[in-house]
């Protein structure tokens, strides 16, 4: 996952946006797993700004921050990925559904630094925007 700040469309409006792969919410294509997957996810950041990324309702284990690795088993349901950094994460994917992974300061997420993670076989009827109004606060 590269963490960035680009030039995107958001809601219709050319802009400079908090991106995930190139991407802001609610283009950025969603993490799909298998429950009792597994995942190793390298989050770096290319941005100047710390971005404490979250994924709702799961722990990552730390592999390695800027290719060291801890002193101790580190488990954590917030890592903080300050500017320039490489993190190497474990996600164990055991709490089905969906769920937002985002940056915490959420005034990144509300500019597009969120994405799902979805179980197979999980869907919703809601999307971003529409007549519902949902939208990141």
């Amino acid at each position: 996952m590269v963490l960035d700040r680009q030039l995107r469309f958001v809601d219709g409006v050319p802009r400079y946006a908090y991106t995930v792969n190139g991407a802001a919410f609610p283009q950025i294509e969603p993490l799909v797993v298998q429950e009792g997957d597994t995942v190793k996810l390298t989050v770096v950041n290319r941005t100047s700004e710390p971005h404490p990324m979250h994924p709702h309702s799961h722990h990552v284990q730390v592999l390695a921050r800027n290719g060291q690795p801890p002193g101790m088993p580190l488990v954590l349901d917030t890592f903080d990925v300050l500017p320039g950094e490489v993190w190497e994460v474990l996600l164990t994917a055991d709490n089905p559904g969906i769920w937002v992974d985002h940056c915490h300061n959420l005034d990144h997420a509300a500019e597009g630094m969120m994405m799902h993670l979805q179980y197979r076989g999980y869907s919703s009827p809601f999307t971003h925007g529409g007549p519902a109004g949902n939208r990141a606060e």
